[in-house]
């Protein structure tokens, strides 16, 4: 019984495994898509739509993000020449709100040998849609932030602060994973059920400061 149960991270690690060419078909790229409002993982809404296209240009057979958002694994469909590899650079350059001040190169030497090593591992790396999971996180960070905010404010009981933060939680997910467009939170919509009218004008005023962390806040 204890052995059908195989975690989900060793199976997507393996799957990946499976697909991966040799090293000479896998291009390594620095980007920077890290999300504003959790700096420690890369953004999946701003890497999604990247990564997709990457994967309908005809010399990409795969493309792959890493968990903080900083390199993009580019897998050829058969060895690139020196102009497919900078097209892409040039691409990613400027693709996605979160990369377009950053400087994008293939990466080079032994840095790209321990790039290469972690990605073959196959542990922390996302592809196409997969980047959803990181978008899901991010909800769950930023509706964590904004719960601590109202509570600095005023007394929530635990069962009330927990359905504040699913609620914000699945309203951000939908937001980043659904492409709804929709850049702010509806407070007495999200949480309009369970908070009391003083509540809610305080879960406005957290809103309003913004998702991203104040200088005090993780």
């Amino acid at each position: 019984m204890l052995g059908s149960i195989i975690p989900l991270s060793f199976v997507h690690a393996t799957n990946m495994a499976a697909q991966l060419p040799p090293p000479d078909r896998i291009g390594i790229f620095k980007v920077s898509l890290q999300c504003p409002a959790a700096p420690q993982i890369g953004c999946g809404s701003a890497s999604k739509p990247i990564l997709l296209e990457l994967e309908r240009d005809p010399a990409v057979e795969q493309a792959w993000l890493n968990r903080t958002g900083t390199l993009i694994a580019v897998v050829w469909k058969s060895q690139p020449n020196a102009e497919t590899q900078q097209d892409v650079a040039s691409r990613l350059r400027t693709a996605g709100c979160c990369a377009r001040d950053a400087a994008t190169n293939e990466v080079r030497g032994e840095a790209r040998d321990e790039a290469l090593k972690k990605f073959q591992s196959g542990h922390g790396w996302y592809r196409g849609a997969e980047v959803d999971r990181l978008s899901e996180e991010e909800a769950g960070i930023i509706a964590a932030r904004l719960v601590r905010r109202v509570e600095a404010k005023t007394t929530l009981p635990k069962i009330k602060a927990e359905r504040l933060q699913y609620a914000l939680a699945e309203a951000l997910r939908k937001c980043f994973t659904e492409g709804s467009g929709q850049r702010t939170l509806p407070a007495r919509e999200v949480a309009g059920d369970f908070l009391d009218e003083k509540q809610i004008t305080i879960l406005e005023q957290a809103i309003e400061k913004g998702v991203r962390p104040l200088p005090n806040e993780s």
